[in-house]
């Protein structure tokens, strides 16, 4: 088969000095669901309004930084606030961009101001996608839950219990520690994705695999291309405070740290608190449960 999966964008090393908050402030006075939209992609989609129109973004926790289609730059009339480095955890084929604030960004009944972005070509509704990928941390003052089995983005004022599992981040995007036998792999968490868990290559010999991974296909980043390796796996997975059982484990050896994609986190309303950096994994109770 052939896997699309968009993996970890990082925008970083700032070519002039600017101000790299995903957003600069927000207006959030309650607690708001927001439906997501059905799509070819396993990102969350949301409808958001943008310059007094109804636009559809991606929620990505595995982008510091947000995308936009050039169309909307334009018809917003965006000039430029700085410039920077884009690329994926691999370092290879960076590219400069251009940075561009969007003044207001309403999602349900909220408004988050000065959001960062930079334009990306080949996007948009005409082309039967979003209109561009929202990074989680616009929503770094509220906790925000991605609810895939409610088919829902929930978000306003609260925090985790202490209790909950926390997280790391590196590059600005949540990681976890996921143990698979008796190997403990870091991991992005990366809505963004359309892969299940994967895993470098580096870590085959510490793993239990069933066989011998073989190519299943392959997938890009903005950035690079990638081909994939699937092999079974004998025991549990276990990452922040669940387990599960999954058909396939997926490896690469583009990035030196493994990707939980949508095709795991889809099983889970996933709550995220970005001022304590905790995550908590809920999966739906089952019928009898």
């Amino acid at each position: 088969m052939t896997l699309s999966i968009l993996l970890p964008m990082l925008v970083s090393v700032p070519m002039q000095q600017v101000d790299e908050r995903a957003i600069l402030k927000s207006n959030c006075p309650g607690e708001f669901k927001v439906p997501i939209i059905p799509g070819p992609r396993m990102a969350p989609m949301i409808e958001v309004e943008i310059g007094g129109k109804k636009r559809r973004m991606l929620l990505d926790t595995g982008a510091s930084g947000g995308r936009i289609s050039k169309k909307v730059i334009d018809e917003l009339g965006l000039r430029p606030v700085g410039q920077s480095i884009a690329g994926d955890p691999s370092g290879k084929n960076e590219r400069q961009v251009n940075l561009y604030r969007v003044p207001e960004v309403k999602i349900g009944g909220a408004t988050f101001y000065g959001m960062l972005t930079f334009a990306e070509e080949g996007v948009g509704p005409d082309k039967g996608l979003a209109d561009g990928v929202l990074s989680y941390a616009v929503f770094r003052d509220q906790l925000l839950t991605l609810d895939y089995p409610g088919r829902q983005i929930v978000f306003g004022p609260g925090i985790l219990p202490a209790g909950s599992a926390s997280y790391d981040l590196e590059h600005e995007i949540p990681l976890l520690h996921v143990t698979i036998g008796d190997a403990v792999v870091p991991c992005h968490v990366d809505s963004g994705s359309d892969g299940g868990l994967m895993v470098p290559t580096k870590y085959k010999a510490k793993l239990p695999l069933d066989g011998e991974p073989r190519v299943i296909g392959h997938a890009r980043t903005l950035f690079n291309e990638i081909e994939i390796l699937g092999v079974k796996v004998k025991s549990p997975i276990k990452f922040g405070g669940v387990s599960l059982t999954l058909p396939m484990l997926e490896m690469h050896d583009l990035f030196p740290m493994g990707n939980i994609g949508g095709r795991v986190l889809r099983k889970f309303a996933m709550t995220i608190d970005q001022k304590n950096h905790r995550i908590r994994f809920v999966e739906p109770k089952k019928e009898g449960d």
